[in-house]
């Protein structure tokens, strides 16, 4: 089954919304919950390992020195290994960032995170290696000593992390740098994180947004490269895949928690956009 973990926020006394964790502490959760879904963002730096990490339905990453993993809240995380790896998780919440600067899309703008084209993963030189650990030394350091006020080296650190990472993941993925996001496809994208299960239309988000089911289409066609009902259906197949592959449930189960009028419409579906069936993708994921 799938562990949820929820953010610590008051972990150090007072509400803290950044930590930094040694994958050497974690070990007891990755033996007992391997596969895991974080309601919180999280990067992964790997200094020595064996075995293999996902995220999300992208294929298993060796746990190598100098590879980065990046998670965004919801995704479902599978560790793969015998022996727990050694490294870091940074993880923090996006308001901790967001209300400091003003921005509420700055941590959905990064490359790395709601990735749909590259997988969520990164090799860095040792040089790059270097810097990033260094940096994450200081994360460490600050929330040692941290105080209430110091709350804002700490978010200049993680901005400077961020902006490293984003570089280097678009140098290696050119395409996944991303175009500036207007207020309609900021707030379609979280209408549809909220009511996929329930509604599949286009035009039951254009009403929600109080705009044509054309020009709506035209906007995210224009964002994604995707129609708005390809995206929806995508956001909707990929909660199906996640249960699928991670849970025990039936595929009656999933297809009336998707609100699918029939199993039959739903596996015509899922097999039609993933190309195999359910029960198959299932065995393949899980021989």
């Amino acid at each position: 089954m799938i562990a949820q973990y929820d953010f610590f926020r008051t972990k150090y006394g007072q509400e803290l919304l950044i930590d930094l964790i040694r994958l050497e502490d974690l070990e007891k959760y990755i033996r007992v919950s391997p596969v895991q879904r974080l309601s919180y963002y999280d990067i992964t730096v790997i200094t020595d390992g064996g075995g293999t990490f996902s995220v999300d339905h992208y294929c298993e990453q060796p746990l190598e020195q100098g590879t980065i993993f990046f998670s965004s809240p919801g995704q479902i995380r599978k560790w793969n290994t015998d022996n727990p790896p050694k490294g870091y998780a940074l993880i923090f919440e996006d308001e901790f960032l967001c209300a400091f600067f003003n921005d509420t899309q700055f941590v959905q703008r990064l490359s790395f995170f709601h990735t749909h084209e590259n997988p969520p993963v990164l090799r860095l030189t040792p040089d790059d290696y270097h810097k990033l650990v260094l940096l994450f030394q200081d994360v460490k350091n600050e929330i040692a000593s941290f105080k209430q006020n110091d709350k804002h080296i700490l978010r200049a650190l993680l901005y400077q992390i961020l902006i490293f990472l984003n570089r280097k993941f678009i140098s290696v993925y050119p395409s996944a740098e991303k175009k500036p996001m207007n207020r309609y496809i900021k707030e379609f994208i979280r209408l549809v994180d909220i009511e996929y299960r329930r509604y599949r239309t286009v035009e039951h988000y254009a009403q929600q947004l109080a705009i044509t089911g054309g020009h709506l289409n035209s906007l995210v066609k224009d964002y994604f490269g995707v129609s708005a009902k390809r995206y929806i259906l995508g956001r909707n197949l990929l909660e199906a895949k996640r249960m699928v592959q991670y849970t025990d449930m039936s595929i009656d189960e999933i297809a009336g928690c998707l609100n699918y009028e029939n199993t039959t419409y739903f596996v015509r579906v899922f097999r039609e956009h993933v190309g195999v069936t359910p029960l198959n993708f299932r065995k393949q994921r899980n021989p």
